[in-house]
């Protein structure tokens, strides 16, 4: 019961620390507008749904109304996440929650930037984690972006494997 006090001693083995942001990076060998695009109009031709899905590789994913929803092949439908801003075709912010606990969703931004060459780079940052090992679990679940951004870039045109993650 002492610890419903702001001072109390923290329980043994609890760290209130937040875990870090986690940050992937791609190019992809087209223009912004054309990322952009090929990001969140095509994103149900390049997510490997395979791996990271509600439905399987069956299933259907795409922006909705402010949400990017995975619908089974049977219509029912999963929330992955909502728009929190949507600024074409620099930026997009999400509240994520897919593979997660729907009432703690972090926060996924894709920032898009015209690069070199005609290529634009995208940068990935999920953060926004509860404190302390349940936001560290969290963490360690989505380390996987490398892997789904390299299928973005191969989608767009790109080499396969040079999602970078920090």
């Amino acid at each position: 019961m002492s610890d419903i006090f702001s001072h109390a001693a923290p329980r043994p083995g609890y760290n209130a620390a937040t875990p870090e942001p986690r940050i992937t990076e791609v190019n992809v060998p087209v223009e912004l507008r054309e990322a952009f695009d090929g990001f969140t109009d095509s994103i149900h031709l390049w997510w490997p749904l395979a791996e990271y899905s509600r439905f399987g590789p069956d299933s259907h994913v795409g922006f909705e109304e402010g949400s990017l929803v995975e619908e089974s092949p049977d219509g029912d439908q999963y929330l992955w996440g909502q728009l929190r801003s949507w600024e074409p075709p620099s930026s997009l912010e999400l509240s994520w929650q897919l593979g997660a606990n729907p009432l703690t969703p972090t926060r996924l931004r894709v920032q898009f930037e015209s690069g070199e060459d005609g290529c634009t780079k995208v940068r990935l940052v999920q953060d926004g984690w509860p404190d302390g090992e349940e936001g560290a679990r969290m963490r360690e679940k989505f380390s996987d972006w490398p892997v789904i951004l390299a299928r973005f870039v191969r989608f767009m045109g790109g080499p396969a494997g040079q999602g970078s993650l920090h």
